[in-house]
């Protein structure tokens, strides 16, 4: 698991909360989205690290709007470690929180060039947030999984 570092990263405007020090061959990324959508994701990630030297990073990008200030949260951070350790994995799994002014800038600031992201999606007609998002990370240079479900959730309909 994880250790405790308050580390702030100017350069991104995120501060990690509590972040893992890996050393896998295989580094998989699971960004908490929804409930629903967190564990098709953490599925997914099982069964494409079985076998390998994979580790899996379950990552909670808590956004902090403006006036608060970077350390203080809109949402307990006891609240943020509870609910993703609610999560299990067969694989090595650590969980990280990082707080952030912009969602997408606190993921892409805690991935590594080899990282290989996980995320779900429900079926729509249209692109869902997940799937922008994938799109986006792909537009960067990372390697995205996009799993697609069956089930339709509220986040999705947003």
């Amino acid at each position: 698991m994880g250790c405790l570092a308050m580390k702030e990263n100017k350069q991104f405007g995120f501060e990690a909360i509590e972040q893992a020090h890996h050393e896998a061959e295989l580094d998989l990324v699971v960004p908490f989205t929804t409930p629903e959508l967190t564990r098709v994701a953490l599925d997914a990630a099982n069964r494409l690290g079985a076998g390998l030297h994979a580790t899996l990073r379950l990552v909670k990008v808590q956004v902090v709007p403006y006036p608060l200030e970077l350390t203080q949260p809109p949402v307990f951070i006891d609240f943020l470690k509870s609910q993703l350790a609610r999560f299990q994995s067969e694989l090595p799994v650590s969980r990280e929180i990082f707080l952030t002014r912009e969602f997408e800038e606190g993921l892409l600031g805690t991935l590594g060039r080899d990282s290989i992201v996980i995320l779900a999606s429900g079926k729509r007609l249209w692109r869902t947030r997940s799937e922008r998002l994938a799109a986006s990370l792909r537009r960067a240079g990372y390697k995205v999984v996009l799993v697609s479900t069956e089930f339709k959730t509220e986040a999705e309909n947003a």
